[in-house]
């Protein structure tokens, strides 16, 4: 580090005094770094603590270490419990702060979706104004936006798997596709529909609460 010509040394203990005093301050950026760094240490309690102190103010890069621990808890070395629940909301936050940025969130939060109404509805994914599917494909695609996500095999994957439940039958009428090829909506690309009766009655029905429109 150069300060008029001179090198400083980096001063461990004093940066980590510092960025404690910062983040007992109550600024959100030293919270994440300091529960980020305490995790290096293997203070699992520490961790915690600054890292949803820092999501508490809406950090979006904490919220979306939450939103994965709560998403995939039985891989987390912090002793949280898996929690659907909590992993949507803490997705969601971290894209609402930082939609763009967060290809993770947008991925666990696609999960988290399609697995909450899997539980919810009893896998009767497709109730008008209550289904899961054309968000959860919206949010999978978004993650799928940035090139370098190390995860985009798995997000392709389950992208697959949720169009595949749903695109062979028409979303009104549950019927088969058959030989003939259903028509896509536009809008959400998330429900597929025999012919435009079907997309009227299954856009009043409730799929225009459903209906995400892509960016």
């Amino acid at each position: 580090m150069a300060h008029r010509g001179e090198t400083l040394e980096r001063d461990e203990s004093k940066y980590m005094y510092y960025l404690k005093e910062a983040a007992n301050l109550g600024h959100p950026d030293a919270q994440r770094m300091l529960g980020i760094n305490d995790n290096r240490q293997e203070d699992e309690n520490m961790y915690l603590h600054y890292i949803t102190l820092a999501a508490s103010q809406g950090n979006s890069t904490a919220c979306g270490i939450l939103g994965q621990y709560f998403s995939s808890a039985e891989w987390c070395p912090c002793g949280l419990t898996k929690s659907l629940i909590l992993a949507k909301h803490y997705s969601k936050m971290s894209l609402e702060e930082d939609e763009e940025g967060q290809p993770l969130s947008a991925y666990n939060f696609s999960i988290a979706l399609y697995r909450l109404g899997l539980n919810r509805y009893e896998e009767i994914m497709e109730i008008p104004g209550h289904s899961p599917i054309p968000k959860a494909l919206f949010w999978a695609r978004k993650a799928l936006e940035d090139d370098s996500f190390p995860l985009r095999d798995n997000v392709t994957l389950i992208l697959s798997a949720m169009e595949n439940e749903v695109k062979n039958h028409c979303a009104n009428c549950r019927k088969e596709a058959g030989c003939s090829s259903l028509k896509r909506c536009v809008r959400c690309l998330g429900a597929w529909y025999c012919g435009k009766e079907c997309q009227v009655q299954h856009w009043k029905a409730g799929h225009k609460f459903d209906c995400i429109k892509r960016k």
